[in-house]
């Protein structure tokens, strides 16, 4: 009798298991043959080659151990923090190349940007090995990015279910922006792997109310951090998160957590960006100043893509995620993915999800207001976020299909 109660729940548990299993390792098997495809091209986005010869600090950290040599005070080291430097550095020397000088990279970020193209070739081929070093370092770019996916799908089941979890992911898949560029020599990769690992850990961390999960969330902060500067944005959306899980009351443990987790961020900082050894806390304002720059001078070169206001910024953001780079609209001209992102911030605030809410707010709405022009890298890590939030969609429908039927049941009897 009882197997006959339990056999059919059983049966649909495995079957979700064996889907999970099967959807999970297409992802896999998918991302890797679209690598094999791409990574053989040498059709390099302008930033590639910057990104290659910034590999130099890989050696001047790793190789030579000189965190006092006068080229941790130069640009180049305050215009990136370090990390997507030594990832790519690192993968450069495992094939046995090494870049030995900032020269190739000062001379690419002294050409005047409309000049970019015409000195393309000329600075490509300083390049070592490009046959090699070109496609070995874009697969391990290409394993951050394949990492985040199932960082963000693993995410997405603890904290909303394997629909939830199925639907955001397929979304991410299915958009050409995350498609084109998880495969290309960019620090935006390796940034959302931080991100989707931050994401694992507070999903973690609301399940299990273990503070050692708030912990390694700092440390992964602290990572984000030194890949780029907007991943300063995991800080707050951690608070949040602590503060909501000790219902807005800090007692004297939960402080020690909060100072512990402080000391992690900045011992990490410290211990993996000598910048700050040379410089000071100051660094960090010229690290801004001179994004600010780079920004400004961009608007100033290309005025047609510039930018200038909030709300030009959030409509061309619209029309390029939700109509020029989906999957649904270009076959049936409905924009299917906004109104899943409509519907899912409708089910946020009605399950008044403040973890979500801050994700959207810290990872999505503040950048978008902040994006200086159009280049479609800039929302590859901002993104998956939006598709988590449009992964919601299918839990309301649920809702209201359950609503439904207890009405009609209400009703039958």
């Amino acid at each position: 009798m009882q197997e006959g109660i339990y056999s059919p729940m059983a049966s649909k548990k495995y079957l979700r298991i064996v889907i999970e299993i099967v959807f999970v390792a297409a992802v896999i098997v998918g991302g890797l043959k679209q690598l094999e495809n791409r990574r053989q091209s040498f059709n390099l986005e302008s930033d590639e080659p910057a990104w290659i010869f910034s590999g130099y600090y890989f050696n001047l950290y790793f190789l030579r151990f000189d965190f006092f040599h006068q080229d941790w005070n130069d640009y180049e080291a305050f215009d990136q923090p370090p990390l997507a430097k030594y990832v790519i550095g690192g993968a450069i020397y495992l094939r046995g190349y090494k870049i030995d000088s900032l020269e190739p990279k000062r001379f690419w970020n002294n050409t005047p940007i409309d000049k970019l193209p015409i000195y393309f070739g000329l600075i490509s081929s300083k390049i070592p090995s490009p046959g090699i070093v070109i496609p070995s370092t874009r697969s391990v770019i290409f394993l951050f990015a394949l990492s985040s996916l199932l960082l963000i799908y693993a995410s997405c089941r603890i904290l909303y279910g394997s629909l939830s979890a199925f639907v955001s992911t397929a979304l991410i898949i299915s958009n050409p922006i995350f498609n084109y560029y998880s495969s290309r020599i960019l620090a935006d990769p390796i940034l959302l792997f931080f991100f989707s690992l931050f994401i694992l850990l507070c999903a973690l961390y609301w399940k299990s109310r273990n503070n050692i999960y708030v912990i390694f969330a700092f440390a992964v902060s602290s990572l984000s951090f030194l890949t780029k500067l907007n991943g300063i944005l995991l800080v707050p959306i951690l608070i949040i998160t602590f503060l909501i899980g000790n219902k807005f009351s800090l007692s004297g443990k939960s402080l020690q957590v909060m100072i512990i987790g402080f000391v992690v961020f900045v011992f990490i900082c410290l211990l993996l960006n000598p910048v700050f050894l040379n410089t000071g806390i100051g660094a960090i304002w010229k690290m801004v100043e001179f994004r600010l720059l780079a920004f400004r001078t961009f608007q100033e070169t290309f005025k047609g893509v510039a930018l200038l206001s909030v709300g030009q910024r959030f409509i061309v953001s619209a029309k390029i995620i939700f109509f020029k780079s989906c999957l649904f609209y270009p076959l049936v001209k409905v924009p299917v993915e906004l109104i899943m992102f409509v519907a899912g911030i409708y089910c946020m605030i009605r399950r008044k999800d403040l973890f979500l809410t801050a994700i959207l707010v810290f990872l999505v709405i503040i950048p978008i207001s902040l994006l200086p022009y159009t280049v479609p890298r800039y929302y590859y890590w901002i993104l998956p976020f939006i598709h988590i939030v449009a992964g919601q969609s299918p839990n309301l429908l649920e809702e209201i299909w359950t609503r439904r039927i207890r009405v009609f049941n209400g009703k039958l009897y």
